[in-house]
């Protein structure tokens, strides 16, 4: 059976970002370790940037 399709507001936006070599490491040593993707992991940062920021 197909996966129901997300409303248009609900779907996730593709987009581009730059990364430092170093950092870029480190986050894929940390999604191998973790089992994660790295989407997953950038959307997790991002969650707990905002709720600390109060954003």
């Amino acid at each position: 059976m197909a996966r129901p399709r997300k409303a248009e507001g609900e779907k996730y936006i593709r987009q581009d970002i730059s990364i430092e070599p170093g950092q870029f490491r480190r986050l894929m040593a940390y999604c191998q370790r973790e089992d994660r993707s790295i989407s997953w992991v950038i959307r997790k940062a991002l969650e707990m940037f905002f709720m600390c920021n109060d954003m």
